[in-house]
């Protein structure tokens, strides 16, 4: 892959929305968390250190939820979720931010699908 100079390492991510086709096969929609502080005209919400805590992430680390960049992805298919386990799972609060943040992004069209599916 162009730029990539070391392995791969593993990168907790947001699962925001699945959906389940007709054919069986679940579509998940992955919003990437990122310890990077976002730039002026990116979209992000900060995680709470109580909310990494709940979803088992280090709370010493200020950490992003990136809003504006929606990866797409097969469940069945995807070759890059070697473990498929679940850290834990954000309070409805929380979870209620990301949603209405990501759906105003979405109607706004300042939210970029990115296929992984290819």
């Amino acid at each position: 892959m162009s730029g990539e100079t070391e392995g791969r390492k593993k990168r907790p991510v947001c699962i925001a929305v699945t959906v389940a086709k007709q054919d069986g096969e679940t579509v998940v929609f992955i919003l990437p968390i990122t310890t990077q502080p976002p730039q002026p005209a990116r979209h992000a919400l900060e995680v709470p250190e109580i909310e990494s805590q709940r979803v088992g992430l280090e709370t010493h680390v200020r950490k992003w939820i990136m809003l504006d960049e929606v990866n797409t992805d097969i469940v069945e298919r995807s070759y890059v979720w070697d473990d498929r386990k679940p850290l834990g799972a954000f309070s409805p609060a929380f979870t209620a931010k990301i949603r209405t943040t990501l759906l105003a992004l979405a109607k706004a069209g300042t939210a970029k699908l990115v296929d992984r599916m290819k």
